[in-house]
């Protein structure tokens, strides 16, 4: 396979976006996912990128980003990718490796600077909020930019994230956006915090089905899901059964792991 050799480039030497495919779209959606509590962004990306056969159309460069090579079925990845779907008018961007601290505004710079070359004029973080255990309350939360309150608030499956913070890549994203001509908001929910959590994805993509049309299909992801919630639950359940037969010696038993 031929290297294309015309890639478009944006940005500072600390980091550049490459662009490797023309983007025809009007104002494309900006979806950006990033590892965080049972990975429901990066699963999230994954669906889309898989059922609308999105195509790599940019990757992010940057030294504050670990040099290290990303494989999928054996291919190698960049690990900062941004993929496109003319049809949906999408835009996402997935990484499997963090950006270090010191780099956040570079990288989150490069990139909103690039998305406004090709129309962008929304933002969309994907995020999990981490719990322990499996999450009894799965209603998404939002948090977003003055103008795009009063519009998310109608989604009555929805509820306003009163405060906090997020950080990351993805605080520096919605931070950035805050400067210029773009909208940022963030979708989160609860999700399990150190197993993959399918079933918080499908709560983030449902809402982005609700709030612009995507029509993602997660039929599938809800078939994971149902087998990840049932063996979590199988080790909750052991975990009790450990407890109950623990010999009471003055100290405190085992706390149920899982609600």
């Amino acid at each position: 396979m031929e290297k294309d050799c015309d890639a478009k480039i944006l940005g500072s030497p600390e980091a550049q976006v490459v662009q490797t495919r023309d983007i025809d779209m009007k104002q494309p959606l900006l979806i950006c996912c990033f590892p965080s509590a049972g990975v429901v962004g990066i699963i999230a990306a994954q669906t889309l990128i898989e059922k609308f056969e999105m195509e790599e159309v940019a990757h992010v460069r940057s030294r504050y980003m670990p040099s290290a090579a990303v494989f999928q079925d054996g291919r190698l990845r960049h690990p900062f990718r941004i993929y496109g779907h003319t049809e949906k008018n999408l835009l996402v961007v997935t990484a499997e490796l963090p950006v270090a601290d010191e780099g956040l505004y570079m990288v989150s710079s490069a990139l909103l600077d690039w998305g406004a070359t090709v129309g962008v004029k929304e933002t969309v973080i994907l995020d999990g909020i981490p719990v322990q255990g499996i999450p009894s309350n799965r209603k998404v939360l939002f948090a977003a930019e003055e103008e795009k309150i009063s519009e998310l608030a109608e989604d009555d499956k929805m509820e306003i994230l009163t405060k906090g913070i997020i950080t990351g890549i993805s605080g520096s994203i919605l931070s950035e956006t805050l400067c210029r001509e773009m909208v940022g908001f963030a979708l989160l929910t609860p999700a399990i915090a150190m197993v993959p959590d399918p079933e918080g994805a499908i709560q983030l993509l449902e809402a982005l089905n609700r709030l612009y049309k995507v029509n993602v299909d997660v039929t599938e992801l809800k078939e994971s899901a149902n087998e990840i919630r049932r063996k979590m639950e199988e080790m909750a359940q052991q975990v009790d059964g450990m407890r109950q037969q623990q010999p009471s010696r003055g100290r405190p038993g085992y706390e149920r792991m899982y609600a």
